[in-house]
């Protein structure tokens, strides 16, 4: 299903005390979509790990900012934006470390308007950097449409099993 105009996707910083709401978001995007291209033992880990909202509460309170993208109330995708995790990183840089919506509202506006977001947030850094797995082309699109440009590689892991991502990298000078 298109994001069509009619459809009212509502993007907003989250808190701390929205990280039941992250987490929710954080597994239903992950599982959707990387269930059946990696392995589900990892996958459940890997979100049991990394998207409980006590894990989320303490990145926000750590300083990371993130984002909810919403459909009539209920979390329809998010963003997290933390301090660089990232081998290529410089003096400077800040991460996208997550950034997904529900496929169902893929091919709107909606992550367009959702990365603006997070370009905002970054101000005051000299790069926005982020990770994505080598062969999730439509993603590496939007975000080449959207200024970023390829810097390096890294290996993922994922319940001790390693994937490749392409690490991207956008200038925000020009924010």
């Amino acid at each position: 299903m298109k994001d069509a105009p009619s459809i009212s996707i509502a993007i907003r910083e989250a808190g701390t005390d929205d990280a039941g709401r992250l987490s929710l978001v954080a597994n239903a995007t992950f599982l959707e979509t990387f269930a059946g291209l990696i392995d589900g033992a990892a996958l459940v880990a890997h979100c049991a790990r990394h998207h409980e909202p006590a894990h989320l509460r303490a990145r926000l309170d750590a300083g990371a900012r993130a984002w909810l993208a919403e459909r009539d109330g209920a979390p329809v995708g998010y963003a997290l934006l933390v301090k660089p995790e990232l081998e290529a990183a410089q003096p400077g840089d800040i991460e996208l470390k997550k950034i997904y919506l529900l496929s169902r509202f893929h091919g709107g506006d909606s992550a367009a308007r959702l990365l603006a977001n997070v370009i905002a947030g970054a101000a005051g850094h000299s790069r926005l950097l982020l990770g994505v797995k080598d062969d999730n082309h439509r993603a590496i699109g939007f975000y080449r449409k959207h200024g970023f440009r390829q810097i390096a590689t890294r290996r993922f892991d994922v319940g001790g099993t390693l994937y490749d991502d392409v690490v991207l990298a956008r200038d925000l000078e020009q924010v």
